[in-house]
């Protein structure tokens, strides 16, 4: 008796091992997360959903709401830059 509620807890077990990533809601990279990557994410506080993984972290995926690049200032003003600085008549 004890051998087949081993057999059956094992059996379990590997069911679900087995689920798959997307039904805990993470998609990293606009595909289905993987094990590791749901981990990844879990140990860091994400919540379920669409999230960027490279190698300068973890952010949130585009929602779609594109942030505006701020207007160029038209002005007769000759400007360049030196090091980085903005150098201006």
């Amino acid at each position: 008796m004890k051998k087949a509620l081993a057999i059956a807890a094992v059996t379990v077990g590997l069911g679900f091992a087995s689920l798959p990533a997307h039904a805990q809601g993470y998609v990293v990279n606009g595909r289905d997360a993987s094990r590791a990557e749901v981990q990844l994410l879990v140990s860091h506080g994400a919540q379920p959903g669409k999230w960027l993984v490279d190698g300068y972290g973890i952010s949130a995926a585009d929602t779609g709401h594109k942030m505006q690049q701020p207007a160029a200032a038209s002005s007769s003003r000759k400007c360049w830059y030196v090091l980085d600085v903005q150098l201006c008549d």
